[in-house]
């Protein structure tokens, strides 16, 4: 089981510090929250009808020989006729990322798909989230396969088109960094059928890239030369390459960091490897092409993980060129767990991620907007 978290963890390289094990810099003005939104439950919804409560039940599935736990949250209204609601599957990013978005190694319990269940309920919309499998309190069967993960969304989705109070035909799947690439694969693969799709913060290059990027920019960071710099960045190109192409690296060839040499151990974790293989040079931007549903995709200005321009103006891009019904929405103080960061980009590191889940942090109010927005225009 840690192996397995190790695993998933370093191979998206999501996470902040893996370099240099940067520690968590405490509280302060760099992660201030947003302005809270003081407003009751109640109000007023389209057509006049209230939201009055937002409830949450608890739900498990079946997925790929594991029990899959999760929450559903869903709005209850003023009149008691009102239609069936829209629902929105959430899915989780890289890592031991449970279904609020929380995770044993970022401290804090303020986790963004928590948060962004109650806020999407509050406007009419129903949420279900739910621990991939290794996380929250979904078992670990003993390996990984990038089909397992389809698996999950897919038994989500059946869970919500079973629900009385969701409109089966208005189910929409939203993934989150790494879980937009499970959401991308789910439809090239036909899996899932869903009547719109969602990409939040999702990286566009394949994750090789998005690895090799990610390092480099620490390493600079770090003040480590240029050459050295290259030098490293080479080695680890070379190193995901091999492994992608089915080849065992030596870790500790790769590089002089111990944090680069655990991330290239993890990739090539047994339990793991099948994943990794299947993921690492897989493109997001052609997956995005062959999408036939209509889709958002939503990135933070000051996301350190995914960049904006690299990664989300390149998948509408490429669903814009294949003919694509795409919206793209790039919300300028949003970070990658789509909080509201007032600092300014220049001025953040890579510590600021240790502060993902810190007590008080809001959602940034445009992601909130922008999400309810399309998903009642569809």
């Amino acid at each position: 089981m840690d192996r397995w978290k190790v695993t998933m963890l370093a191979g998206s390289a999501l996470v902040a510090g893996v370099v240099l094990g940067a520690s968590c810099a405490s509280g302060g003005k760099a992660n201030a929250p947003a302005p809270a939104d003081d407003s009751p439950v109640e109000q007023t919804q389209p057509g006049e009808v209230r939201v009055v409560e937002v409830l949450e039940e608890a739900i498990r599935f079946e997925a790929a020989g594991t029990t899959v736990h999760g929450t559903l949250t869903r709005p209850r209204f003023s009149d008691d006729a009102v239609e069936p609601v829209p629902a929105v599957v959430l899915v989780a990013g890289s890592g031991p990322t449970d279904r609020n978005w929380e995770s044993p190694v970022l401290p804090g319990e303020n986790g963004s798909a928590r948060l962004l269940a109650r806020a999407l309920g509050e406007r009419g919309i129903a949420v279900l989230r739910y621990d991939k499998r290794a996380t929250g309190q979904t078992d670990f069967p003993g390996d990984l396969r990038w089909e397992d993960y389809l698996a999950e969304l897919e038994g989500a989705l059946g869970v919500l088109s079973a629900h009385e109070a969701v409109d089966a035909g208005r189910l929409f799947v939203a993934g989150h960094s790494e879980g937009g690439a499970h959401a991308l694969r789910a439809l090239q693969q036909e899996v899932v059928s869903p009547a719109g799709v969602m990409l939040l913060a999702t990286a566009g290059r394949t994750l090789s890239e998005v690895i090799a990027w990610q390092i480099e920019a620490q390493l600079v960071a770090a003040g480590i030369g240029e050459s050295r710099v290259q030098a490293e960045v080479a080695n680890l190109k070379r190193a995901l390459a091999s492994i992608a192409s089915g080849q065992t690296v030596r870790a500790s060839r790769v590089s002089m960091y111990p944090g680069v040499v655990r991330l290239v151990e993890a990739l090539q974790a047994e339990d793991g490897r099948a994943f990794s293989q299947a993921i690492l040079d897989w493109s997001p931007t052609r997956a995005a092409g062959e999408v036939k549903v209509p889709m958002l995709i939503l990135n933070g200005r000051k996301d350190l993980q995914v960049d904006p321009g690299l990664d989300a103006q390149a998948l509408a891009e490429a669903a814009r060129s294949a003919g694509g019904d795409v919206e793209l929405v790039l919300v300028d103080d949003a970070d990658h767990v789509l909080k509201h960061q007032p600092t300014a980009r220049e001025e953040l590191s890579a510590q600021h991620g240790l502060l993902y889940n810190q007590a008080g942090r809001q959602l940034d109010p445009q992601v909130v907007e922008a999400i309810v927005d399309w998903v009642q225009r569809h």
